[in-house]
């Protein structure tokens, strides 16, 4: 078997004395790929104080076909007191949400046209009021113990959290003297890399 350039030049591939195929490769990130060749990398920044204790202060759905996937995190929050405060995140979640102001996401590439599809949400009570936002399975849980102000620190999900079509992502608060600061970091892909 022969394996010539694609690109019509006739030059073969080399094989090494162990049988390897000989071969330069120039390697970079999905996260790279996704943001240079399919335009598709996005960054949301806000910040928000829950009214009260374990309140939705964030939701994110996914409305594109393609997956959203969510890399990591900025945070820090400034806090009118030393206590012990907590974030945490749910997958799932469902309902109408309270009070909810309507983010929209930064395209990382500076040369593309493209933008976020979904909703992306937050609010001081998202679940509060007559809203109807419930369910969920939390992932991902933050404590921050006797800190008056967090100064702004990376947190990477080592499992980046996949949030399909139509499903969501929620960021819950325990402080309400906080407030609280993000910026989100996220990308669309599909499973078979197109």
């Amino acid at each position: 078997m022969i394996i010539e350039d694609g690109k019509g030049s006739g030059v073969k591939v080399g094989v090494t004395s162990e049988n390897r195929i000989q071969t330069e490769s120039i390697i970079s990130s999905i996260e790279h790929h996704i943001n240079h060749h399919d335009e598709e990398a996005y960054s949301l920044t806000f910040n928000q104080s829950p009214t009260a204790g374990d309140d939705c202060i964030f939701y994110l759905k996914n409305t594109k076909d393609k997956d959203l996937t969510v890399e990591g995190f900025l945070f820090g929050f400034k806090n009118a007191s030393a206590v012990d405060a907590e974030l945490y995140i749910k997958l799932g979640c469902a309902g109408t949400r309270n009070a909810a102001t309507t983010l929209t996401a930064a395209n990382l590439n500076a040369g593309s046209g493209k933008t976020a599809e979904g909703d992306f949400e937050k609010g001081a009570d998202l679940d509060g009021g007559a809203a109807t936002l419930s369910g969920g399975t939390e992932v991902m849980r933050f404590l921050f113990a006797n800190i008056q102000d967090l100064e702004t620190k990376s947190i990477n999900f080592e499992q980046d959290l996949i949030i399909p079509k139509n499903q969501t992502m929620t960021f819950w608060a325990s402080d309400a003297g906080a407030t609280y600061y993000f910026t989100l970091l996220f990308n669309y892909h599909s499973k078979d890399f197109s």
